[in-house]
């Protein structure tokens, strides 16, 4: 009798610290600054050639305006995305711009990158469904697409934070994987403008 209370009592704290998480709970977990830096590193895995491209560098944003995302190995390249466009750079050349007016799949994926990137889960909830729970350690959750443009593309994203976003694993369509880490986060009191930023603005 005594080891069938403590096997439930067991069973209850253990259910307590590993709850289904829902939207509204990961935002009462999360912090949403409005200006964030940090590092990252990224992990491209591309199944067709069975080879992982590994690269890292920073970032900095600034809530619902603009995402510097900055490769600085292998090889310098600069992505900045705000809610109308995304323009990769490498040095002072432009590889490609593309606006999200013209493009709504751009559209869609750069408002979930800064979705995700800024803890905002209730534009989150617009294109993925999740199940998720607490650990010792802060949360993980698992993404699923509810869109169905969005479903062609991935089958599903992993993430896992505390009170900012630590890493994120994105499952392809075709098989590829992507996982980014975060490292070194800070919380800025103002923007701060990349050389690219500042160029755009003249």
């Amino acid at each position: 009798m005594i080891r069938s209370i403590s096997f439930l009592i067991g069973l209850m704290l253990y259910t307590s610290s590993h709850a289904e998480l829902t939207f509204n709970e990961l935002a009462s977990l999360t912090k949403t600054p409005d200006y964030l830096q940090g590092w990252f590193k990224q992990e491209k895995y591309l199944k067709s050639i069975d080879i992982s491209l590994s690269s890292s560098g920073q970032f900095f944003y600034q809530r619902d305006e603009s995402i510097h995302w900055e490769i600085l190995e292998p090889v310098q390249n600069v992505l900045l995305m705000t809610p109308s466009s995304m323009v990769n750079k490498q040095g002072e050349t432009e590889l490609a711009r593309v606006n999200a007016s013209e493009n709504p799949t751009v559209a869609m994926i750069s408002n979930i990158f800064f979705s995700v990137l800024t803890a905002d889960w209730q534009a989150v909830e617009k294109y993925f469904k999740v199940s998720g729970e607490v650990n010792d350690s802060g949360w993980d959750v698992e993404l699923t697409p509810i869109d169905d443009t969005l479903s062609q593309v991935m089958t599903r994203i992993i993430l896992v934070g505390d009170d900012f976003l630590r890493s994120i694993v994105m499952y392809e369509k075709g098989g590829n994987q992507t996982t980014i880490k975060f490292s070194e986060l800070e919380v800025l009191q103002g923007k701060v403008f990349s050389k690219m930023e500042e160029q755009d603005r003249r």
